[in-house]
């Protein structure tokens, strides 16, 4: 659905770290403007009263979350970007796509279609299961370019989900992963959300790395969704966290078996796979071997790097990943999908290796 002009878009969920990344991307972003967005705390204010820096897009009014839906209509929203927590995001969409406005959404409500599986993952039945049935999953690099620019529903996917179904989603489809995979993924504190824990405290966090989710990861249910779809259903997916008393960025480390030909030759075949899935992918690079992959080098950036090393003594291949969650992980994936329903170079606006908050 391609348009003349600038693309007016909404943002639920501002004051969070994925909405506020995203305002901060749409800033610089030569084709689309924030108009208004929602947030109970700033409701009655104005964009720019959260940032500063957001100088052309802050007189953006902010409004609470049960005026959210009429002020689309009120401020011809084309495009809203619902990045609050899930179950309000899922209750969301529906009255918005009734009011004729298009859903890109973060939260991970529309990501799972299973009930039972969106059960395990979020603790509460799917708001609206038809919603989430239109919905097109969305991971950029896969995606048809034609179906998001006719969707009305995008699901973002978590940043978890990106982290391994970029490793993980080629290799099912070539039948590279054998019986599954093991993955520990190392996060930063904004992957946990801007909420205040006790486990999130500085005092807990310094000088620290614990394990957060290994029993039932709430993630698991989304990346076992796709590679099902792409390899079968009998592919198996073991994902523990941990979280690195640092900002913002995820690395990933991928455990396989090597199988009988041996870890050199599957981490030649991984390796020529994942070079060859991605040869024209402007954001996602591949390394010669896993110990090339650093948190530093996409920190700021869309990119997400992989690297895959054989590992002799154990017979596995190892594989790293990584990216920053806040940008390749969800707002800059989105402005990626938001670029690609409207027709748009999905590159536009993401030339990002200039810093980052927080």
């Amino acid at each position: 659905m391609p348009k003349d002009g600038p693309i007016r878009v909404g943002i639920a969920g501002v004051r969070g770290y994925k909405g506020l990344e995203a305002a901060r991307i749409i800033a610089g972003h030569p084709r689309f403007r924030v108009v208004m967005v929602a947030s109970d705390a700033m409701a009655g204010g104005r964009l720019g009263d959260l940032d500063s820096d957001l100088v052309r897009d802050g007189d953006a009014p902010a409004l609470g979350y049960t005026d959210a839906v009429n002020g689309a209509g009120d401020y011809d929203v084309d495009l809203m970007l619902t990045c609050t927590k899930a179950e309000r995001s899922g209750r969301m969409a529906p009255a918005l796509l009734n009011n004729g406005v298009r859903v890109l959404d973060l939260s991970g409500a529309h990501c799972i279609r299973d009930g039972e599986s969106h059960i395990s993952a979020y603790g509460f039945l799917q708001v609206d299961p038809e919603c989430t049935a239109e919905a097109v999953y969305a991971l950029p690099e896969f995606v048809d370019p034609k179906r998001m620019r006719e969707a009305r529903l995008v699901a973002n996917p978590t940043s978890y989900a990106t982290l391994v179904l970029l490793t993980l989603r080629p290799l099912a489809e070539a039948g590279l992963l054998g019986a599954g995979a093991i993955v520990d993924v190392k996060g930063s504190t904004s992957s946990a959300g801007r909420k205040a824990r006790i486990s999130l405290l500085y005092s807990e966090l310094a000088n620290n790395c614990y394990a957060t989710t290994i029993d039932r990861h709430q993630h698991t249910p989304e990346i076992l969704q796709e590679l099902h779809a792409a390899g079968g259903s009998d592919l198996r997916v073991t994902v523990a966290s941990h979280i690195l008393p640092i900002a913002r960025g995820m690395l990933a480390t991928t455990y396989l078996e090597a199988g009988p030909e041996g870890a050199e030759h599957r981490a030649d075949a991984i390796r020529a796979k994942l070079r060859a899935t991605f040869k024209d992918s402007p954001f996602v690079k591949i390394k010669d071997r896993a110990e090339h992959v650093h948190l530093r080098s996409v920190i700021g950036t869309n990119r997400c790097t992989i690297g895959v090393t054989p590992e002799p003594y154990g017979l596995r291949v190892v594989i790293t990943s990584a990216l920053d969650n806040l940008l390749k992980g969800t707002a800059g994936q989105a402005i990626q999908n938001a670029n690609l329903m409207y027709g748009l170079d999905p590159t536009l606006g993401l030339n990002l290796a200039v810093g980052s908050q927080p």
